[in-house]
């Protein structure tokens, strides 16, 4: 395996008992258009076949490294494990029940290399049910093959905002607007991930990553459905006990504690930005706004 090889893409994939979608998730990455990157997958000490299909996947192709933890980190530690790990310009997630489209990387590099304003692109995200077919859309939600009804949306009118050349304006879409946060699979610099503090050890943090990565610059959704959020009974979307979901995130915190996490992870998102006093003045007042109503919690990875 050539581990020194400098790829232009990273992909980070966590992965813990993940036998059932992963080598469909790593084919649709190996299919994409664009073919200089390199498959990151850190193992959370999985118990079913996870590892055998992650070695031999990389026996196959030198551009997949495997790497398994001693114990279960979390997922948020370990997503972060995988950035650790990365060599590449640009990085992204990707979950292991999930797919892309084979143009993905291509249009969303294409972007990031030409506009220097952009720190994130995601495309808009379809989804599909455990065996790979579009959910139905009805007006409640998303109806799938086993008769579950998925409560997500589409969240297109915070699109706008989010690639927005006002910080304000994309936190706002963040904090206020939106209630899916798939735009934390999209493609980034590694110098701009640098700059975040990462996924914080809790619930939600992907509200609070997204919103580092707005106050480096915008976040950009594309038109084209290139990425595909599986549904299924597995997927912690699907857990509706907050205990669990603090579990899954690896948090030893109560989950009543998650409004002030949540918030102080925004301000600090802030605060340790580039921006100017007055811009974090009033990326201030969108945070002040958001927490003077009772908090909602929004599902999001």
């Amino acid at each position: 395996m050539a581990t020194n090889r400098k790829p232009e893409i990273s992909i980070g994939l966590p992965v813990y008992n993940g036998e059932n979608y992963l080598a469909e998730a790593i084919r649709s990455l190996q299919d994409q258009t664009f073919g200089d990157f390199e498959i990151i997958v850190s193992d959370n000490a999985s118990q079913d076949a996870t590892e055998e299909i992650a070695r031999d996947l990389a026996a196959g192709d030198d551009r997949i490294r495997y790497s398994r933890n001693e114990r279960n980190l979390g997922a948020n530690p370990n997503y972060n494990r995988t950035f650790a790990l990365a060599k590449g310009t640009y990085f992204r997630w990707h979950a292991h029940d999930d797919v892309c489209d084979p143009k993905y990387l291509e249009i969303c590099r294409e972007v990031l290399a030409n506009d220097p304003s952009v720190s994130l692109v995601h495309t808009r995200t379809a989804y599909i049910d455990r065996l790979g077919n579009p959910l139905l859309k009805l007006s409640r939600g998303y109806l799938d093959c086993d008769g579950f009804l998925e409560n997500l949306v589409t969240d297109e009118d915070a699109a706008a905002q989010l690639s927005s050349a006002l910080p304000e304006k994309r936190l706002d879409a963040i904090v206020n607007r939106m209630s899916v946060f798939f735009d934390i699979f999209g493609l980034m610099r590694h110098d701009d991930v640098c700059r975040t503090l990462l996924l914080p050890n809790y619930y939600g943090a992907d509200k609070v990553f997204l919103a580092d990565m707005a106050m480096q610059g915008r976040l950009v959704r594309l038109p084209e459905e290139a990425f595909a959020r599986r549904c299924h009974p597995a997927a912690s979307t699907r857990q509706t006990s907050l205990a669990a979901l603090a579990s899954w995130s690896n948090s030893a915190r109560r989950f009543d504690f998650y409004p002030a996490l949540i918030m102080t992870g925004y301000v600090n998102a802030v605060r340790s930005s580039d921006l100017s006093a007055a811009e974090k003045a009033r990326c201030f007042a969108v945070i002040a706004k958001r927490f003077k109503s009772p908090y909602k919690v929004i599902r999001g990875r």
